[in-house]
């Protein structure tokens, strides 16, 4: 008899939280929707230079459309990666290439270019 009060009690259940799962399919969901992308958190630590820079960005190509600064930064990683890797070689193969100084200043090189 405790057995069957038990199955009874487990199948309500199921179906009370089925009946839930459902509920919350239909209602729909307020606020933004949210991004096609996930982005998982992360700290970069700017200088003042580069805080301000990324914010002058922001506000430019916000007037054209909707982005916010991690996609920026993101987008900043993927064109820096393809312009490292773009002919199948590295910069980083390159002998005069021994800090981020001369790094930066050959990436500039191939921007001009």
């Amino acid at each position: 008899m405790a057995e069957e009060k038990n199955e009874r009690a487990a199948t309500f259940a199921r179906l009370y939280d089925l009946q839930e799962e459902l509920r919350q399919r239909e209602r729909p969901r307020l606020g933004r929707p949210p991004k096609r992308i996930k982005r998982k958190p992360t700290t970069v630590h700017l200088t003042a230079e580069e805080t301000q820079t990324l914010g002058e960005l922001h506000l430019s190509v916000k007037r054209h459309f909707s982005v916010n600064r991690s996609e920026l930064v993101g987008l900043a990683i993927e064109i820096l990666a393809g312009l490292i890797h773009e002919d199948g070689s590295t910069l980083l193969d390159d002998e005069t290439v021994t800090d981020l100084r001369a790094f930066k200043k050959r990436l500039y090189e191939i921007i001009k270019s």
